[in-house]
């Protein structure tokens, strides 16, 4: 699969995709009678190719796309007259003289077929067992509902009010089909078995109908998400301090035995007996450079804080998700003086346990919505080199998109957590046949749903398409991350890009498809074409609005991806 890792690769796959779009156009036009001269895969001069039937199926040198031409395939000639240097094809043959409606159907197959290809897709998915992450918690929200019912991080889900669960996607599943007030698991944990009854609460002023229906395992506090392996070190006279351990290492290894994330760095540790002078062989990343050092535990602990748990209170050490990583220039948390490396304790008095918990806390202070919100001060406590202090800061308030173009208001002090959030191993997750299609239907109209939605906020200016929509470079970025995790990854972005491609090419721009088939079906209503000046004017305005489209996205992505 490296091949997919590179431009050739995922333009292979973008060209992919407008073949199949040009294979639709191809397939209704030859089955409604009209004569193909060309079937190419890419463009420019021709390369190979044979010609069978009448029509050339050849490769083109360009290997971007590709492109069906018709016999009298020209709406701007007259009377769909043909070139002299062609071969003559009998009028009734050629595009320009079928009915309206038949040319409708040849121009929609196109974006058809992209709308109808992930329907394939996300059900071949399914039914080869798709990798989903296994059924197991990989966090537990403090004060929730999870924590108050006994989960525990590292219990796996094995079934829910009865329901087998076999994945991390069947449990969510189940949730949002639950409508009961309280949902029962069914746990495993180092062999032993329980049950776990969690109970749904209203907030304050919600009705018991506003918690009934959509709802989700985080509403409850649980994640499948997990800090991953990598440590902050905020006092060198620990264990760990001493040892040699860096904020940033990644640990890879306890006593010999691997470790993946940072539960499994906790579980090891705490196996270990805490007597005075007990040794602990540690492997590390550096970087790139592997590492072995031992540590030695010692009665070390002072100044402890509530958000030191008994792993800190051993050996020094916490998860790198809970300490800041990056700071943003001019933020209220570079005027407040923090630095990387910090490890962050409370917040408004709040213990710390997850990063969760700063980001959560920071945006409780946000008063008002949208232009009229301000934030209130709020204290931080962290520890530096051993050392813990507090300051008073005031979030800055700011407006921007997240990954999916949704727009949000919120309290923010500029700082980003160390570390990474994994989720569980994954397991293959077969589903019948019919499940699959379910499920194929059930992903496809949701992610159409949010295209359209995207699309219809631009047109009335809700959202900004400097900030939606994404270029060439976007996209080759999106596969090129989706095929680093895998095959399945990779088919399901192509997928997502297929409807896209679809979507798009059925709104109503005259260059476009749509601004085709807007014309056919006023032709189709109006008993004779539209004026010719009129179908010249608005192709070539066209043709002006998405070169300049293409320009600004792809200029914002190269400064994007670029800088």
């Amino acid at each position: 699969m490296a091949w997919v890792f590179t431009i050739p690769g995922t333009l292979l796959a973008i060209a992919g995709l407008i073949t199949f779009h040009e294979f639709g156009h191809f397939i209704v036009a030859k089955a409604l009678g009209v004569y193909v001269r060309v079937f190419s895969l890419g463009f420019g001069g021709r390369m190979f190719g044979v010609k069978w039937g009448g029509t050339d199926y050849r490769v083109s040198w360009v290997p971007f796309g590709g492109y069906v031409r018709m016999a009298g395939g020209d709406p701007f000639a007259e009377g769909g007259a043909e070139p002299e240097d062609e071969v003559p094809v009998p009028h009734d043959q050629q595009f320009m003289s079928k009915a309206p409606w038949k040319r409708l159907l040849i121009v929609l197959a196109g974006p058809l077929f992209n709308l109808l290809l992930p329907f394939a897709l996300f059900t071949a998915l399914g039914v080869l067992g798709e990798p989903q992450p296994r059924a197991e918690v990989g966090s537990v929200e403090a004060g929730s509902a999870a924590e108050h019912a006994g989960i525990e991080v590292g219990d796996r889900i094995t079934a829910v009010d009865g329901a087998p669960m076999t994945s991390w996607y069947d449990v969510l599943d189940a949730f949002r089909e639950s409508t009961a007030d309280s949902v029962t698991l069914d746990i495993a944990h180092d062999g032993a078995a329980r049950q776990a009854t969690l109970v749904y609460t209203a907030a304050e002023g919600e009705t018991a109908d506003v918690i009934v229906g959509g709802r989700s395992p985080y509403d409850l506090g649980l994640g499948n998400l997990s800090p991953d392996a990598t440590v902050v070190v905020d006092d060198p006279t620990s264990p760990a301090g001493r040892a040699g351990i860096l904020t940033g290492d990644v640990l890879t290894g306890v006593n010999g035995a691997p470790v993946r994330s940072f539960h499994d760095v906790e579980a090891a540790l705490l196996a270990v007996a805490d007597s005075p002078g007990t040794r602990v062989d540690v492997d590390l990343l550096r970087g790139d450079e592997p590492l072995s050092v031992a540590m030695s535990a010692s009665l070390w602990a002072t100044g402890v804080q509530p958000a030191d748990d008994t792993l800190w209170q051993r050996w020094g050490l916490a998860s790198a998700t809970v300490s800041v990583d990056n700071i943003e220039a001019d933020s209220a948390a570079e005027q407040a003086g923090l630095a990387a490396g910090d490890r962050i304790l409370a917040v408004a008095e709040t213990p710390v346990h997850a990063w969760y918990d700063v980001v959560r806390t920071v945006a409780e202070t946000g008063e008002g919505e949208g232009d009229a919100m301000v934030a209130r001060p709020l204290s931080i406590t962290y520890r530096r080199g051993g050392e813990v202090r507090t300051v008073t800061v005031t979030p800055n308030v700011v407006t921007d998109s997240d990954e999916l173009g949704r727009y949000h208001t919120r309290a923010r002090l500029g700082i980003g957590g160390g570390g990474a959030m994994i989720a569980t191993a994954d397991v293959a997750r077969v589903y019948p046949l019919p499940q699959a299609f379910e499920r194929s239907v059930d992903q496809t109209w949701r992610i159409s749903s949010y295209i359209v939605d995207t699309l219809s906020k631009l047109v009335i200016g809700q959202r900004d398409f400097t900030k939606t929509l994404g270029g060439p470079v976007a996209i080759f970025q999106q596969m090129k991350q989706a095929a680093e995790h895998g095959v399945f990854d990779l088919f399901r972005q192509i997928g997502v890009l297929s409807l896209s491609l679809g979507i798009i090419n059925l709104v109503p721009i005259p260059i476009l498809d749509g601004g085709q088939i807007f014309m056919y079906v006023a032709e189709w209503l109006r008993g004779r074409p539209l004026p010719l000046r009129i179908r010249e004017r608005a192709q070539q305005a066209g043709i002006i609005f998405v070169v300049l489209l293409m320009l600004a996205v792809t200029l914002k992505d190269i400064v994007k991806f670029g800088g």
